[in-house]
């Protein structure tokens, strides 16, 4: 007997041993739950915190990268001239500096324009780029015009530099235009069409009459090769000699893209204003527009393509991150709409050159500047054209 209780108290002690080793009190269980939990969430935040920092590093690389990459290619706008004339269609088209043409322009405009039109001309892409041009069967005015005259832009036109302002100015265009003129053809041209001469010192100033818009043109022939055109009293500025010259901020955001056959430099005050948006279509958009206040745009022919700059100058770094991050956003909004079947049909046949012209925007920010770059195929231009002349034929 007591044998078997002992054997009986061994076992109760062994059960009791087991028990203990197996039971985990509820306290100490919550306890473990909650710093399993806790370790868990902790793995998770750092997991999470590892990839955005590798997804932040990943971005500023590609930023930098992309920055480099654009820098470089603007680099390409601000060579010499005379370098891109010579390189791209010999002799023939090598043209005085357009720095010195434009700089003949008066102060104070609001853009400026200028094109190397023998340049773009002779270019591969020069045909497509003709193509966006009015034809004669489309203007029967200017048909007359060319048997009158003799001269057609299409093929006498070299190069011409444009002075812009607002259309509530006195004069809101002037122009100086390089090529081969006929001056007596031009002048019996004028004559005929009302137009009267006005000595002005040493110069002849051709006024003529308009009545599409009302408004009186005004040319002077500065030699057998050099035109200056105007649309209101500026020209007499131009034949003072010296005028007053360009300011400094507009020289200097010419003398980036001086190296293009085409570009423009404008000042846009009100740019949300000018292109029609406002805060009732989109407050932070038409906000962000209103802090451009100046907007480079330039052109150059690369093999086939044409490749295109644009360059808007903001007010501050932040408002540049924004505009380019809301421009982005629209263009990827933009190759999205391009997928759908619908979109491709109710723009008709032109859609794959608008989807290629959208794959190939790249927009970026550098400090206070938003750049685009393009590169314009000639499937592209063909389609604009398209475009373009069906319009004319529906008016």
């Amino acid at each position: 007997m007591r044998l078997a209780s002992t054997a009986r108290a061994k076992l109760t002690l062994e059960l009791y041993a087991k028990h203990q080793l197996y039971t985990i009190p509820a306290e100490t269980y919550t306890e473990k739950v909650a710093a399993h939990g806790r370790m868990k969430r902790t793995v998770t935040i750092v997991l999470a915190a590892c990839i955005a920092a590798v997804a932040v590093l990943a971005y500023v690389y590609y930023a930098r990268e992309k920055t480099a990459r654009l820098r470089a290619e603007d680099a390409q706008f601000s060579v010499q001239p005379g370098a891109v004339a010579a390189g791209s269609s010999g002799g023939a088209s090598i043209a005085a500096n357009s720095t010195d043409l434009v700089h003949q322009l008066p102060s104070g405009a609001s853009a400026v324009v200028f094109a190397d039109v023998a340049v773009l001309r002779s270019a591969p892409i020069g045909r497509e780029l003709s193509g966006l041009a009015p034809t004669s069967a489309q203007d029967p005015e200017y048909t007359a015009f060319v048997r009158s005259t003799g001269f057609d832009y299409s093929r006498d036109l070299d190069r011409v530099a444009l002075a812009l302002w607002p259309k509530n100015s006195p004069t809101t265009v002037v122009a100086i235009a390089q090529g081969k003129f006929n001056e007596a053809k031009i002048e019996r041209y004028a004559l005929h069409n009302g137009g009267r001469v006005v000595g002005h010192g040493q110069w002849k100033i051709y006024e003529v009459p308009e009545t599409n818009p009302p408004r009186t043109v005004r040319f002077v022939f500065l030699s057998s090769t050099e035109i200056v055109l105007a649309d209101g009293p500026e020209i007499s500025a131009m034949l003072n000699s010296p005028h007053e010259r360009m300011d400094s901020q507009m020289s200097q955001r010419i003398a980036r893209v001086a190296g293009a056959p085409i570009y423009a430099v404008a000042r846009t005050p009100d740019l949300s204003k000018d292109i029609g948006i406002d805060e009732t279509h989109s407050a932070q958009l038409a906000r962000l527009l209103q802090s451009v206040h100046s907007i480079t745009l330039a052109g150059l022919p690369a093999g086939q393509n044409l490749k295109v700059a644009a360059t808007a100058e903001c007010d501050s770094t932040l408002n540049a991150f924004q505009l380019s991050t809301a421009l982005e956003g629209l263009v990827w909004m933009g190759r999205a709409a391009m997928a759908d079947p619908k979109t491709q049909q109710q723009i008709g046949p032109q859609w794959p050159a608008l989807d290629a012209l959208l794959k190939a925007a790249d927009i970026s920010h550098d400090g206070h500047l938003v750049r685009l770059h393009l590169q314009i195929t000639p499937q592209i231009l063909r389609a604009a054209a398209s475009s373009a002349s069906q319009g004319n034929g529906a008016r």
